[in-house]
């Protein structure tokens, strides 16, 4: 109730996020339409591409939906604090602090999670750097909304233009994932959506000589393990599905790997639904050592087993995801 009551009030004060104008909490560019409750976003006025291009040193999920508005990520070690640009409602100094237990979930990988310490809208994050420092990775997600609301997802090169060395034409590459997955579900709560995080671990094969010096990449994020908000393991839904992604190429000009089709592939028998996006990612370090890059899939997934009649329950979701990898 308080949500709804909140909404009201923030409608007549801000005159909607979207008029002209703007909302005076957030920048002048375009972002989609989402009152809150959300029901529909609508697109934003000329679309993802009017807003600043990005510098070579860092990608944005807000290329593959209007509504993943995400566009800056500074990180603190010394307090191991999280900035995270452009989402709306989440305190005014945009800071995401540890959150022990869901890092404790993910510990088998060393992608930390975090939530905004302020603000009326929770949001959840789920970050790492990679092990040289060269680049880092993050995604984030929200439930306070009907529907998947804001968010966004972050790849960034910290070090080197990610050249890799011409002698050799192809590399693997090997490394974590860790990714916010934003449900709807109406049986539990139908005045907002929830959030549960995924992780997994990513393989990626490149061929810097092939299709004629456009190079190739492609990969799989898999071993999908699956916790709620709280860290809490949702054991029934281990490797009940896996991450394709597709085969894309690579701008040599800014060792970047051009966005690239994902799909979400049923592992277990039974499951029904199917979800898709875009995934994109940086080569990074002085000799391409590693890669830093970003999952964004949406459609019908499972989110548990439903114990009276075994089967999966599945519902729309939305699951941002980032990646960081080595090559031996």
């Amino acid at each position: 109730m308080y949500r709804y009551f909140l909404a009201l009030a923030l409608t007549g004060a801000l005159s909607a996020c979207g008029e002209e104008g703007g909302n005076p909490l957030l920048s002048g560019d375009p972002v989609a339409q989402c009152p809150q409750p959300l029901t529909e976003c609508e697109p934003a006025s000329g679309g993802g591409t009017d807003a600043p291009d990005p510098v070579a040193d860092q990608l944005f999920a807000s290329d593959f939906s209007d509504d993943l508005t995400a566009n800056a990520v500074t990180y603190d070690p010394a307090t191991n604090e999280v900035r995270i640009n452009n989402l709306p409602f989440d305190g005014d100094d945009n800071i995401y602090a540890a959150d022990a237990a869901a890092t404790a979930a993910l510990s088998g990988t060393q992608f930390g999670a975090y939530r905004n310490v302020a603000g009326s809208n929770q949001y959840y994050a789920v970050f790492r750097r990679t092990a040289s420092g060269y680049g880092q990775a993050m995604a984030v997600g929200g439930d306070s909304y009907l529907s998947f609301g804001y968010g966004g997802a972050a790849a960034q090169r910290l070090n080197g233009d990610g050249a890799l060395p011409s002698a050799n034409g192809t590399y693997v590459f090997n490394g974590e994932y860790a990714a916010v997955r934003t449900v709807i579900d109406t049986s539990v709560d139908p005045s907002q959506s929830r959030v549960q995080y995924v992780a997994g671990t990513v393989q990626l094969d490149v061929d810097i000589r092939d299709f004629d010096n456009i190079g190739a990449v492609e990969g799989v994020v898999v071993n999908r393990t699956f916790f709620d908000n709280n860290g809490v393991r949702l054991n029934e839904l281990d490797g009940v599905n896996y991450i394709s992604l597709a085969t894309t190429n690579i701008n040599f000009d800014s060792w970047s790997i051009n966005a690239g089709s994902a799909q979400v592939v049923a592992s277990a028998p039974g499951l029904t639904g199917s979800a898709t996006g875009d995934w994109q990612g940086l080569f990074t370090g002085p000799n391409g050592e590693e890669i830093a890059g970003i999952v964004v899939v949406d459609g019908t997934g499972p989110i548990g087993v439903d114990p009276g009649t075994g089967d999966f329950i599945e519902v729309q979701t939305r699951e941002t995801g980032g990646f960081v990898a080595a090559r031996p």
